[in-house]
């Protein structure tokens, strides 16, 4: 039951500074069921789907089909989206007065937590994976207008392998007003989103991903395992990240056979930081760095980088981390000329104003 003082009114302007609080509690709650891992009962959200078509007019899809994967999703061609039927079903209208307010408590916040950091990593992913196996192989063998058509077709079905995190901010936005005005015709649709991963929904069939197996993040919400997938579905797909960057399974399960071709092969610039990263005091070696100038406090070394990254060259400082007995690098700005130079931008002094009595 919720208590009146946190109830919407009919012409209320914006939302009370408990009703606020609630708001984002609320918008918590949805977060943590979108990205939830926990099997579903596939029977209450197969009844929620039924619920969704009968309030868009629709009869119910003659066959429910539950599939292990985005991938898996992609492979079966089937009829349009249902979804702006019952959206068109909700009157909107009661919703208008203190919507602004409940889309930057309840939309924005799970728009930042689920569809850019999961949703997107799954889709671009997704695309990939397609391009590989299905596009580069017809190509050549259709003209351009039918390869369009076929690429679009397809990237619409990719699409469709994220649709539950693309459609959580909207959902949740309706499922606040469902509870705490009036319900709307989105409820059912709602629930059943955050039961599931994707979904395509067509007249006679409704095709349904189970939620991920794994769907592991770092602290600030981006998509990131240190020791393997942070996605990964029940069919064996998944995705690898480090820190909301998607990179090669070697990156994660195998760093120490990096190599400088490695670096210098990869395209994309936030990967390849990414393996620099992972290559740790290994990084300046393999790359043939050329010492620049050696003293008490360290080394500093300069990298060429491939000819597509902005900055061109990279110098790094080599220190002595001597409660750890162990030396690493730190990256620092190509403008510095000396290791005191670069040790003292390390700690956010200039040269001449690091004068340590000891360091660590």
């Amino acid at each position: 039951m919720i208590p009146d003082h946190l109830r919407i009114q009919p012409g209320q302007q914006a939302l009370t500074p408990e009703q606020e609080a609630e708001a984002r509690r609320f918008a918590e709650e949805r977060i943590q069921a979108q990205l939830s891992t926990e099997p579903v009962d596939e029977q209450e959200a197969g009844a929620l789907l039924r619920q969704a078509y009968e309030v868009a007019g629709l009869a119910a899809p003659q066959r429910i089909q539950w599939v292990d994967g985005p991938l898996q999703l992609v492979a079966v061609l089937a009829p349009p989206s249902v979804r702006d039927s019952v959206s068109a079903s909700v009157d909107a209208g009661a919703l208008l007065s203190v919507g602004e307010s409940v889309v930057n408590s309840i939309s924005a916040s799970v728009r930042g937590r689920v569809e850019e950091s999961v949703g997107e990593s799954v889709e671009e992913r997704v695309w990939s994976s397609v391009e590989e196996s299905v596009w580069i192989s017809v190509r050549d063998s259709v003209s351009a207008s039918v390869g369009d058509r076929v690429r679009d077709s397809v990237r619409d079905r990719v699409w469709r392998s994220i649709w539950a995190y693309d459609n959580a901010p909207g959902l949740a936005f309706y499922h606040f007003f469902d509870v705490y005005l009036a319900p709307n015709a989105l409820r059912a649709l709602a629930c059943f989103n955050e039961r599931v991963s994707a979904y395509w929904l067509g007249e006679a069939l409704a095709v349904i991903v189970r939620r991920p197996r794994v769907l592991a993040r770092d602290q600030e919400g981006h998509l990131h395992n240190a020791s393997g997938k942070c996605i990964g579905y029940h069919d064996g797909w998944g995705l690898y990240a480090w820190h909301g960057v998607l990179v090669p399974e070697q990156v994660i399960l195998a760093p120490e056979t990096l190599t400088r071709e490695d670096f210098l092969n990869q395209r994309n610039l936030e990967t390849r930081r990414v393996i620099q990263e992972r290559m740790g005091s290994r990084f300046v070696p393999e790359l043939g760095g050329i010492v620049l100038d050696s003293g008490p406090r360290g080394t500093l070394y300069e990298v060429r980088l491939p000819a597509d990254d902005p900055e061109g060259v990279a110098r790094y400082v080599q220190v002595q981390d001597t409660s750890k007995e162990r030396q690493y690098f730190l990256r620092v700005p190509p403008t510095i000329q000396t290791a005191a130079e670069a040790v003292a931008w390390s700690f956010g002094l200039s040269g001449e104003g690091y004068h340590p009595e000891r360091e660590t």
